[in-house]
């Protein structure tokens, strides 16, 4: 799932929780979990439990690559806006659903910048075992994503509006 979207999932998590930060980023772990396992935009070229037929390691393909940079930067973005527009008493929440719904994520950039994976074998293993990428999972990335979005709009302008 693009990062943007746990980003934006991670802000209504951290809406419903918003005196729990704690359990927000917990929550927000889950999520991660739960989106991944819907059906995904990926540019895994294998069936499950083929070994993946690409030469690069996964997460590394050119249009991998691509894609990531500017999910990464929008993805940014929306969790700096998000950070801004939630109400104060709420912020921690969403920073700490919006940081555990990403956090999973890390190991991307980390092999890519770093060659290391900072998640042990365990954490590797579920998160591998729980993706559900195609390359046609692009219409469920954009749906999920609009969804999301409308839905923090809605939350964020009817918090204000009565707070």
């Amino acid at each position: 799932m693009f990062v943007t979207n746990h980003v934006l999932s991670g802000v209504l998590i951290g809406r419903l929780l918003k005196r729990r930060p704690v359990a927000a980023l917990l929550v927000g772990v889950a999520s991660h979990l739960v989106l991944d396992a819907v059906p995904h935009w990926g540019c895994r070229v294998s069936k499950p439990g083929e070994k993946d037929r690409t030469s690069e390691p996964l997460g590394q393909t050119p249009r991998f690559l691509r894609v990531a940079k500017r999910d990464g930067v929008l993805g940014s973005v929306a969790m700096a806006a998000a950070t801004l527009a939630v109400e104060k008493p709420a912020r921690p929440a969403s920073v700490a659903a919006m940081a555990g719904a990403v956090l999973l994520d890390l190991d991307k950039p980390f092999v890519y910048f770093f060659g290391v994976n900072p998640f042990p074998a365990v954490v590797q293993r579920l998160h591998g075992w729980i993706q559900n990428e195609s390359p046609g999972g692009l219409s469920n990335e954009l749906r999920f994503g609009c969804a999301f979005a409308a839905a923090d709009l809605f939350t964020v302008a009817r918090a204000r509006r009565l707070g």
